[in-house]
């Protein structure tokens, strides 16, 4: 599969670069903004060709997909020309600035039958595909209980911009909360700033099933620690992931069953870009475009994770006003 991709930035060269070719894919061109750009990124990856227009690379053909990594502003007018042009894409979470705007372009894509896979990645890490094999399992009934906890290090532009910090990290938790436990509702949050240092944020929610979820998201951990954790109770078993690749399944009346890869085997299952999702779902995306997949993460899916994660921040919004004023 010969893939196009728009975007050369810090994540773009760190993850779905390396992930493109670890999937297996064919990386034909580069489009980025500046000819030094575009040259040094196609020289350094690998690709046939590179361009600073969407209209440019397209126009050279000879593409089966397009990888679009840029920033939330960029996307649509970038989706809405690969798909004028039947161009399959795959575009880097959250795909767009809101669910209204996700929704205007599924439309365009369901109108010129293309496929748009939205990178929300940790749906495709194999820990998190375990436990929702387990979850889904007869043997552990119907989720009762989940928590979900998101934690990084201090970013200037998230303590500057609470919207902007949810939709483009957070996001993750509660995309994986529809993928693992239904769609939420009924939230409430609360949001806590410590000035020049980064914020917390904890959340309540009721999914579609009846569960209890809660949420706790802060830029005021560490990098080097552990960045993420999901716990899910059933009738008496619970599942967990702890920190993207370590997925521990507690049945009520057995043993634990953990699963973790072995990174001292150099195999690709082992790989970071593997671990967390990055390779899997650029797979799916091949697989989707070749009629061997339905999508597990289209435009419209993608819509409803935004649609949740502006709920929160509407129910943020005016402590975020009073608290960065004050």
């Amino acid at each position: 599969m010969r893939i196009g991709v728009v975007g050369a930035g810090r994540h773009a060269n760190s993850a779905l670069y390396p992930s493109i070719l670890e999937a297996g894919l064919d990386l034909a061109a580069v489009c980025a903004r500046t000819p030094e750009r575009a040259a040094i990124t196609a020289a350094r990856w690998g690709a046939d060709a590179h361009h600073t227009s969407v209209e440019d690379m397209l126009a050279a053909g000879g593409l089966d997909g397009v990888v679009v990594v840029v920033p939330p502003a960029a996307y649509r007018p970038i989706l809405a020309r690969c798909i004028e042009a039947g161009i399959p894409v795959f575009c880097e979470k959250p795909g767009g600035q809101s669910a209204s705007e996700l929704r205007q372009v599924a439309a365009l894509a369901a109108e010129a039958h293309t496929e748009v896979v939205v990178g929300y990645m940790k749906r495709f890490a194999p820990a998190y595909q375990r436990a929702r094999e387990v979850i889904g399992s007869a043997d552990f009934g119907p989720p009762s209980l989940a928590h979900l906890t998101f934690a990084m290090g201090h970013v200037d532009e998230y303590l500057a911009d609470l919207r902007h910090y949810l939709i483009d990290n957070p996001v993750h938790m509660i995309d994986l909360a529809r993928y693992l436990v239904g769609e939420i509702d009924e939230i409430s949050a609360v949001l806590n700033v410590v000035p020049t240092v980064g914020l917390s944020v904890s959340a309540i929610a009721r999914s579609e099933g009846g569960a209890t979820c809660s949420f706790d998201f802060c830029t005021t951990a560490s990098f080097a620690h552990r960045g993420e954790f999901v716990e899910v109770y059933g009738r008496g078993d619970s599942v967990t992931v702890d920190n993207v690749d370590t997925c521990t399944y507690r049945r009520a009346d057995g043993p634990a069953e953990v699963r973790r890869p072995n990174y001292t085997l150099p195999t690709p299952s082992n790989s970071g870009w593997n671990v967390m999702g990055f390779v899997p779902a650029l797979r799916h995306f091949a697989d989707v475009v070749a009629g061997l997949a339905e999508n597990r993460s289209d435009l419209e899916s993608a819509a409803r994770t935004l649609e949740t994660t502006e709920l929160v921040w509407s129910r943020l919004e005016s402590s975020w006003a009073a608290l960065r004023d004050g």
